[in-house]
């Protein structure tokens, strides 16, 4: 073929590899807003069975956390897995610190805001401090103040998602359009 067909070959090449990387990039950027308002979802759903354990089980809170933890997503499941073993491992934390410690180590492999973390942070001041009455007060103030940043999550989905799929390909292509 020749040098020249060795080059054109390398910059198809280069193109390819290029469009396809930005089109990555694109899609995993878009990702994170499709599953902040599934991870706001399944927290709503946690919180409300974290309110039928209080209100019909009498589960103590680390064995509760650890029953929802059996029926959440993975990443909401890991808040509730390690805030009930740092309860259990009765080293005098209480359950407001077990829950903020595991909110903000474990926010970071999830696509919440930081309003989401205020919400969960908020929420963890009055557990296991309060009367049976008032932490279901306080589990459905925090399922409404998630419902309407998932509500918030949806418009910003709705509004980016296709955005940054499209915005991937169309760069990678006008970036490899360049470089020919």
């Amino acid at each position: 073929m020749g040098e020249v067909g060795d080059r054109m070959i390398l910059k198809i090449i280069g193109c390819i590899l290029i469009i396809g990387s930005t089109t990555i990039m694109g899609y995993s950027l878009a990702n994170k807003y499709a599953k902040r308002p599934e991870e706001l979802r399944a927290l709503q759903a946690a919180l409300q069975m974290l309110e039928a354990e209080i209100v019909f089980s009498v589960n103590p809170l680390p064995d509760a956390f650890e029953k929802i933890s059996r029926y959440v997503p993975e990443s909401i499941k890991q808040i509730f897995e390690y805030s009930s073993h740092l309860l259990k491992q009765r080293t005098g934390m209480t359950a407001r610190e077990a829950w903020a410690l595991s909110i903000n180590k474990l926010s970071r492999d999830m696509h919440l805001q930081k309003e989401d973390k205020e919400i969960l942070i908020a929420f963890g001041n009055s557990l296991g401090c309060s009367d049976r009455e008032n932490q279901i007060k306080n589990i459905h103030l925090a399922c409404s103040k998630l419902s309407m940043e998932e509500k918030k999550a949806e418009v910003l989905k709705e509004k980016n998602e296709r955005l940054y799929k499209n915005l991937g390909l169309l760069g990678g292509l006008l970036i490899a359009l360049l470089l020919i």
